[in-house]
């Protein structure tokens, strides 16, 4: 069966352009526009079909090899058509641009700041465009970990170094915390990050935002855990009550408690 978007995610993506990506060397092969579940009609028509295109024996040779093209939404939230066409023209002929004269972008760009609504609209999979939309309900988590609602707003292009300096600390915790195995860090009730504690520390001066007299906060010392990758992209909403205003919750009850 062809993948599709959730109904819901087709209906707040409105227009959007798209590339496809070799996933075995990183080659953007193919930049469209469309509505719905376009992004995923081509893999669809090389499985189904029998025309022989560059693009489509391209998919082909990479579904054969036992992996799957990637696929990218360069920009959402478009109002019609026309716009669409326009944003999709500019992207072909800039790659195409890039390629003739062999451009070199591999220390990146000055610019000091990003696309304008790039944070809501610009570069993310298509599996991060489901999860911004309609986020499915986490698995029960069976492992002790702490939810922390993380202060920084979390979108596609946060740094992965950014996204634990949000979640490691600093946190106002009881004793509860050395039980904990794993933090995860929410954002609008999304799990965005999944780390293994490996140990923790009073916040200090030279910490960031440390306050001399300050109550004690803490901070964890681990790196991600690609083990609870279940987790990602997976909404926990629900686990907090409503009126429930706390950064960090428990996902078991201390010892004492059992």
């Amino acid at each position: 069966m062809a993948q599709r978007f959730p109904a819901i995610v087709e209906e707040k993506l409105e227009w959007y352009v798209y590339a496809l990506i070799d996933p075995r060397d990183g080659r953007l092969f193919y930049i469209g526009k469309g509505k719905g579940s376009r992004v995923f009609a081509h893999a669809a028509d090389a499985i189904e079909g029998d025309s022989e295109t560059e693009k489509l024996d391209l998919i082909r040779d990479v579904i054969k090899s036992g992996a799957s093209v990637e696929t990218i939404i360069l920009r959402h939230g478009i109002s019609n058509e026309k716009h669409a066409y326009l944003v999709e023209s500019v992207l072909i002929d800039f790659c195409a641009m890039l390629v003739a004269r062999n451009v070199d972008l591999r220390t990146g760009l000055t610019n000091i700041v990003a696309g304008h609504n790039s944070e809501t609209f610009g570069v993310m999979s298509t599996n991060d465009v489901i999860a911004l939309y309609e986020a499915p309900e986490a698995p029960k988590i069976k492992e002790k970990a702490i939810l922390f609602r993380i202060p920084r707003l979390w979108t596609p292009a946060m740094p992965e170094a950014e996204l634990f300096e949000a979640t490691h600390g600093w946190w106002v915790l009881g004793k509860r915390r050395t039980e904990a195995k794993y933090g995860f860090a929410v954002s609008k009730g999304v799990i965005r990050g999944v780390y293994r504690i490996n140990s923790w520390r009073e916040r200090t001066e030279g910490d960031r935002e440390y306050k001399k007299g300050e109550k004690k906060r803490w901070g964890f010392e681990g790196e991600p855990a690609p083990e609870m990758e279940r987790y990602m992209n997976t909404s926990v909403a629900h686990l907090f009550k409503k009126g429930n205003a706390s950064p960090a919750m428990y996902t078991f009850k201390a010892r004492d408690e059992d």
